[in-house]
Formats: structure tokens, C-alpha cells, sequence
């Protein structure tokens, strides 16, 4: 990997964008960065309920390659913001299709992290002729496991970031903070809500290991629609069925394609020992552990492997750590 690769692309204006309508009255928000002409790229955001960042582009060449970023139902700028009705995995799986065939691309690259990398498998396994390959990165496997750590499993871990929710009555049995924060947002008091939001914020960076920051109102009105989002698909299982993740990974094992898994091992919202569950059904991916680095695509070690795999396919048509 060239030493100018360690660093972001510019990320160029977009030259195209617009609204797309789908199924149950959402309208979702696409753009494309780099050249028309170039390697087709799908860039899935985490959550759920994130969002898309012109940032994510920068680990394209924008000579090289056609981005696409897709904000799923109910994010970023997609139409209605926050809404959770017909908001399911299914519909977002069906969207990507609906995308794909509305640009008129035969097969693309498609890249995701964390929650990203959940649709990425879940639409490998459904469409897999439509993939030129799959990028992964801290993939979030969606199992009744992985809710418990995230809500109240990994308190023990992180008892600094854990006092924020214990200040507001959050119960430490296994399996009772889900439902209790999930009612906390459908009926506690309005003055309450930014202690909440703010509560979340602090434990998400903390087991992403990122630092937490003071949040601005804009901010915790933006949050509360993600986290409101993230509610509804966490109390719903993700809408996928127990070991669904891995079934769907099961089934693209023995798809020709390239797949690369990208972990960093100090993460502790999506897990290293997650993702090596995740490569025991992947057999012919490759994967790259990165030391010292949590849940943040941006760290510099993360970056640089993310930046040098995606250069790779552009030469070879695969992934070469």
C-alpha cells in the first residue's frame, strides 16, 4: 500500500443525487461521489438509523470509483425522519435492490460497518450474483447475545460510562434494559429525554472506545431520532430471525466472490470474538485484526487497512491486505 493511501480521498461534490420512493410511503436519499464510469460501490451506514457522511466516500479513489450512499428508512435525509412504521429489515434489504435496478447497475461492491455489515451479508445471501464483493467491517451479528452485552451485559467492563444509566434507574438484570429504555422513550417526561439521549451517547463511546463529547440540543434532538430508530429494531430482534446473520453468511460461503472482514480488537460494541464466530461460516474470507482499535472506522490503523484493501480491488478485483 502506496504511503499517500494512509489518508482520506477528497471527497469530491456529488454528481448526482435524489429521492427514491419505496414501499410504505418512505422516500430515501442516495448520492454519488466519484466518476459514473468507475468501479460501482454501495456504501451501507451502521445504526441502525446513522446515516450516511459525504466522509465515508473518502476511502474511494474518486477517480476510480462510482459511491453510492444510501441513507435506509428513516435516516440521515431520508423521508419521514425517524419514522418506524413499514421500517423493517426486510424493507431495507428490498430497498437496496430497488436502488441497485433504479441506477441501473448489474453488480457492485458493497461495504458496511457494524449494522452495515448485517445488511451487507443479509443482501449477499438474497442477491449474491449482484455482488462484485463484500467488505465488512466490526460486523454486528444481531443475535440475542449481542443485544444483552450492548444493553447492561458489558456494565462490569465499563462502570464509569455504566453510572450514567444506573443514575436514571437502569436495571441491571440481564435482559431488563432493553424494555426499560425502550419505554423510558415511549412514555417518560420530555424533561427527561436529553438525560437519556446523553446517557446513551456516553456508553456507545465508551465500549466503541471514542470519546464521548457534550451535546448541543441540535444534537439531542438528532440522536433521539436515531436511538428511537435503533429501539424499534432492537426491541423487534432486527427483524431477523435468531442466528439469522450467520445462516445468511452459510449460504454466500460457497459464492464466488471476494469477502474481507476488517476488526478492530479493542471494540466493544461489535466484538472480536463476534467476528471470529462470523469467519468459522466464512472459510474463504480474509480478515484483517487491527490492535488498539475499537469501533471507529476513522482511526488511524482502521483507516489505513480499509484505504489499502479497497485500493487493492481496484487493481486486482480483490481483496490483498
Amino acid at each position: 500500500m502506496s504511503a499517500a493511501s494512509t489518508a482520506l480521498h477528497s471527497t469530491v461534490q456529488s454528481f448526482a443525487s435524489g429521492w427514491l420512493p419505496v414501499s410504505g410511503g418512505h422516500r430515501l436519499y442516495y448520492e454519488q461521489r466519484g466518476v459514473p464510469a468507475g468501479i460501482p460501490v454501495l456504501i451501507l451506514h451502521g445504526g441502525p438509523g446513522s446515516g450516511c457522511s459525504p466522509l465515508m466516500a473518502g476511502f474511494f479513489d474518486p477517480e476510480r470509483y462510482r459511491v453510492i450512499l444510501l441513507d435506509q428508512r428513516g435516516a440521515g435525509k431520508s423521508l419521514p425522519a425517524g419514522c418506524c412504521e413499514e421500517n423493517t429489515t426486510p424493507a431495507l434489504i428490498d430497498d437496496i435492490e430497488v436502488l441497485r435496478r433504479h441506477l441501473g447497475i448489474d453488480r457492485w461492491l458493497v461495504m458496511g460497518g457494524s449494522w452495515g455489515a448485517t445488511l451487507g451479508i443479509l443482501y449477499a445471501a438474497a442477491h449474491p450474483g449482484q455482488l462484485s464483493g463484500l467488505l465488512l467491517r466490526n460486523p454486528f451479528l444481531a443475535r440475542a447475545a449481542d443485544l444483552e452485552w450492548f444493553f447492561g451485559g458489558a456494565h462490569q467492563h465499563h462502570p464509569e460510562a455504566w453510572q450514567h444509566w444506573a443514575a436514571l434507574g437502569a436495571p441491571e438484570a440481564p435482559g431488563a434494559m432493553l424494555p426499560w429504555l425502550a419505554e423510558c422513550f415511549r412514555s417518560g417526561p420530555p424533561s427527561a429525554l436529553a438525560d437519556h439521549v446523553t446517557a446513551w451517547h456516553v456508553w456507545e463511546c465508551a465500549l466503541a472506545r471514542t470519546p464521548s463529547r457534550a451535546l448541543s440540543p441540535a444534537d439531542i434532538d438528532a440522536l433521539h431520532l436515531r436511538y428511537r430508530l435503533q429501539l424499534h429494531y432492537f426491541r423487534h430482534a432486527c427483524f431477523i430471525a435468531e442466528g439469522g446473520v450467520l445462516a445468511a453468511a452459510e449460504r454466500i460461503a460457497t459464492v464466488s466472490m471476494p469477502i474481507h472482514v476488517v476488526q478492530g480488537l479493542a471494540d466493544h460494541v461489535c466484538p472480536a470474538s463476534a467476528t471470529a464466530v462470523l469467519l468459522k461460516k466464512l472459510p474463504n474470507a480474509g480478515c484483517t485484526w487491527v490492535e488498539g482499535v475499537g469501533h471507529d472506522p476513522y482511526a488511524p490503523a482502521m483507516q489505513a487497512a480499509t484505504l489499502g484493501l479497497v485500493e487493492s480491488f481496484a487493481a486486482l478485483g480483490r481483496f490483498a491486505p
